[in-house]
């Protein structure tokens, strides 16, 4: 996470700013490993980064982004009767989760 950091010119400030966190002492928590990065962190450094969630976690040395969906690609996606535990998400469902990911993503 320090290199893509450093790589972008963010300071720890800068990120903690945008995964809303109340100072840069809470994210060099997640930086240096003293404390699990929470998917919802994640998956906002992935967008920033423009990498992949493995690659964020360290389980990949792969920054291939290739499983980030903006939100035209997404509309298209969902049209395509996606499935969910064996049942087909309803408009009200796709509605839900997409709202679900809006929040996950937003820049508050």
């Amino acid at each position: 996470m320090k290199e893509l950091r450093e790589t972008h010119a963010y300071t720890m400030g800068d990120i903690a700013k945008k995964l809303d966190m109340f100072d840069r002492r809470s994210y060099s928590s997640y930086e240096y490993g003293r404390s699990n990065l929470p998917l919802d962190k994640a998956f906002k450094l992935a967008n920033l980064y423009n990498v992949s969630l493995d690659y964020i976690y360290g389980l990949s040395n792969n920054k291939d982004n290739n499983n980030l969906i903006n939100t035209n690609k997404l509309d298209t996606v969902l049209k395509t009767g996606i499935t969910y535990n064996g049942k087909t998400l309803t408009n009200t469902d796709i509605i839900a989760l997409k709202a679900f990911l809006q929040g996950l993503t937003s820049d508050k």
